[in-house]
């Protein structure tokens, strides 16, 4: 029935739009050959489907996309596909499903799984390139970047510092990470003239996991010297305690009264975690083939300073005298799993 359907693309020439939703989320290790298979048949379908379109596609999901490199990327028709898209959606599928992720011998030789380099390569230079001349996406409008599995800095090293879209007015990050490196942070910021619509979405910030500090009960850890000016008193901590947290150089605090200062047209915001979730992962300490959450709940400064950014956004909104219309992404507090 799929080849079928994908044999009958080429007599839709007005084509506009594309939904393809590829396999489950986590597919069982016997599905993966089929998915695989599957994908590879789309992609085939689109190769074909951009000689004949007569208008530009506008508007094109890859929902549960397998995180793994097909040489259809690599085709020039797969970049035309693009080029002149005004929506695009990628949620890629858990990555434990498509490799092991194991702990490498020190020091660490090739990559923790095979699914690494679907981000720093596959994803930034093939599916997302910065749009230019050659790459096409300078009419985005609308971009999702939806990971199943914590994407950017640690494990999986996907950067987003070139990543700088003209007319981009609505973005929505799901399990991006926000680190030291500040490009995530800086991909948002600088979208500030024209970004009206925002969702962030199980984001976390990540850093380095120190064996040289004593890591046991975080719920009564010792605030170490080093942090105390990020982390103050707010987190109730047992003075006693010799167990100490990661240094953040950079809490949610900062970020969010970063964004609240400088995208000044924003007038939607969503900041959710996931629904079955008991205690977010705002916090995560990393190191080869390990992580540890710290701090699960977060800050109290962290609440308060998202308070004032959701009150600041909604401000906005009441002065525009109607209410904005979100055509771009549903309103929703549980992760991209459609």
């Amino acid at each position: 029935m799929l080849n079928h359907a994908l044999s009958r693309l080429h007599e839709l020439p007005s084509l506009g739009s594309l939904f393809i939703r590829f396999g489950e989320i986590v597919p069982l290790p016997s599905e993966c050959d089929r998915i695989r298979e599957d994908v590879s048949s789309v992609l085939d379908a689109l190769i074909s489907l951009s000689a004949s379109l007569t208008r530009p596609l506008k508007s094109l999901s890859l929902t549960r996309l397998p995180p793994i490199h097909f040489s259809q990327y690599d085709h020039p028709a797969v970049r035309s596909l693009r080029a002149h898209l005004s929506f695009f959606e990628i949620h890629s599928s858990a990555t434990d499903s498509w490799s092991s992720l194991v702990t490498p011998p020190a020091p660490r030789q090739g990559p923790m799984s095979s699914c690494e380099p679907f981000y720093y390569h596959t994803l930034p230079r093939r599916l997302l390139p910065p749009p230019s001349t050659a790459t096409g996406l300078g009419n985005l409008e609308s971009l999702s970047l939806c990971f199943s599995d914590p994407i950017g800095i640690y494990y999986f090293t996907y950067s987003f510092a070139e990543l700088r879209f003209p007319r981009l007015r609505a973005l929505r990050l799901q399990h991006a990470q926000f680190s030291d490196a500040r490009d995530a942070e800086r991909f948002v910021a600088q979208h500030a003239d024209t970004l009206l619509e925002l969702h962030l979405l199980h984001c976390q910030i990540a850093v380095e996991l120190d064996h040289n500090v004593l890591l046991v009960d975080t719920d009564t850890a010792a605030v170490p010297g080093s942090a105390e000016s990020v982390f103050g008193d707010d987190g109730d901590v047992d003075a006693g305690s010799s167990a100490e947290w990661p240094a953040v150089s950079r809490p949610w605090s900062d970020i969010y009264l970063e964004f609240a200062n400088k995208l000044e047209r924003l007038v939607y915001l969503e900041v959710d975690d996931a629904w079955w979730v008991s205690f977010p992962d705002k916090y995560v300490a990393y190191a080869p083939g390990e992580m540890m959450q710290f701090m699960e709940e977060g800050r109290a400064e962290d609440n308060r300073a998202l308070e004032k950014f959701k009150q600041a956004v909604m401000d906005r909104e009441r002065k525009l005298g109607i209410e904005y219309e979100r055509e771009c992404f549903p309103s929703c507090s549980q992760l991209a799993d459609y």
